[in-house]
């Protein structure tokens, strides 16, 4: 690969240290990190230079490697973190202060006054609801916060309350929460300062947001993919980006392991050969062929792509670990949405419960491999509902639970199969 001229040296530079920053936040997949990757290439171009040029798509080209490359290196890191990471703890931490009566947001905002603007607005409107948790104040870090804290720094975590009086005793209640989770606070009381809190920043990656496709390799199996589009909600971008030739390397890695289970992969290799894919849970029916692990398809699928027979055993669901999850964060420059559920494992399902941000309407749905589901909902005031539908009878029975109760439904649900919302109490039934 040839290097890229001096006029693209620094936006390529700028692109791949963005990169490195949102790799580390754990959030979003290797699509959406590579399209933000580009764009904040094409953004820092100087104005004469022409974003379709030769010398701009080479650097493209070298940023979808820095991604692969980033990801890879995460991935690697990963396993060596202990059970629990301060990032981790972190955002337990900020769950708990928006429990208490205090708003907390991660990564909101481009600076402090932005972040400002957005929670002095919020706050005022909980606070002009007369049956509404009385909301003291909130916390908060930026996304500058969040770069010097990858690099390195401590993490900054800013604070205001609802009346000035009330300054110091919103960032002590702050700081003594975030110690209560195992971080360290360095502040000494004055309200006009930040908390800085000094931090190994370790984000972890699951599933589809932990997958990288890797290098290409020379003579690697190619295939021709297509895909339905089931809608309301048109094919997701992960999906749409593996449509046409590809790797069956990529496609085994990107796509086929969390393809929505309302999808149909169409593929045809250079012999001649069709072959139909669903994902069923955790297996890969092939219709008129045998099931595939999701996990290991790349083996077979590649002997198939040069002409090879399909392996005689049929691979088996082992019905457990494993959660189908759709979510919309309703929260400005929260989690976001997905649609269509998507597999996950019970580590990841269990992250998310805090993941998502508490604000009114935000909810996710799990469904264990036997159908059952369990749907949680955050309502004003920060409280949130958890129940599980029965659409036979026409009603849902549920009951308010606290975010480690949550977690431990999640977990029942992807490790045993059950709904076990009655173990906590009783429950209230709600006709639809």
């Amino acid at each position: 690969m040839s290097d890229v001229c001096e006029s693209t040296r620094h936006p390529l530079t700028t692109a791949k240290e963005a990169v490195n920053v949102r790799v580390a936040s754990g959030r979003e997949g290797f699509t959406e990190i590579l399209r933000h990757a580009g764009q904040d290439l094409v953004d820092v171009l100087e104005e004469d230079q022409d974003p379709d040029s030769p010398e701009v798509r080479e650097a493209l080209s070298q940023l979808h490697d820095h991604v692969d490359r980033a990801m890879a290196d995460h991935a690697h890191r990963q396993r060596r973190w202990p059970v629990r990471t301060d990032g981790e703890r972190l955002t337990r931490a900020f769950r708990a202060l928006d429990e208490s009566g205090v708003i907390a947001r991660e990564e909101f905002g481009c600076c402090d006054g932005c972040a400002k603007a957005a929670l002095n607005g919020e706050l005022a409107t909980r606070n002009s609801v007369p049956s509404g948790q009385a909301v003291r104040g909130y916390a908060f870090y930026h996304r500058q916060d969040r770069k010097n804290a990858v690099a390195g720094g401590p993490l900054v975590v800013r604070f205001e309350a609802s009346h000035p009086l009330r300054r110091a005793a919103v960032g002590e209640e702050t700081a003594e929460t975030l110690r209560a989770h195992g971080l360290t606070v360095d502040w000494d009381g004055d309200p006009d300062r930040g908390l800085l809190i000094p931090m190994d920043w370790s984000r972890r990656r699951f599933g589809r947001g932990a997958a990288f496709p890797g290098p290409a390799v020379d003579g690697e199996p190619m295939v021709r993919v297509s895909f339905n589009d089931p809608g309301p909600y048109g094919v997701p971008e992960w999906i749409s980006r593996y449509e046409g030739r590809v790797s069956v390397r990529e496609l085994s890695r990107m796509v086929l392991p969390w393809l929505p289970r309302s999808f149909v992969a169409t593929l045809s290799s250079g012999h001649g050969q069709t072959i139909v894919l669903e994902r069923d849970f955790d297996l890969l029916r092939v219709h008129h062929g045998p099931a595939l692990s999701r996990e290991r398809v790349e083996e077979p699928l590649s002997r198939w792509a040069v002409g090879a027979v399909w392996p005689r055993e049929e691979a088996r669901s082992s019905h457990a670990g494993l959660l189908e999850v759709n979510y919309a964060d309703t929260a400005e420059e929260g989690m976001g949405f997905v649609d269509y559920a998507e597999p996950l494992e019970t580590a990841a399902a269990r992250q998310l419960v805090y993941q998502l941000t508490p604000a009114k309407g935000t909810f996710a749905v799990f469904t264990a491999a036997n159908g059952e589901v369990a749907q949680m909902m955050w309502e004003s005031g920060s409280l949130l509902w958890m129940e599980s539908p029965s659409p036979a009878e026409g009603v849902s029975r549920g009951r308010h639970v606290t975010l480690p109760e949550a977690e431990e439904m999640v977990r029942v649900l992807a490790e045993e199969g059950r709904v076990a919302l009655a173990d906590l109490g009783e429950l209230r039934t709600t006709s639809w």
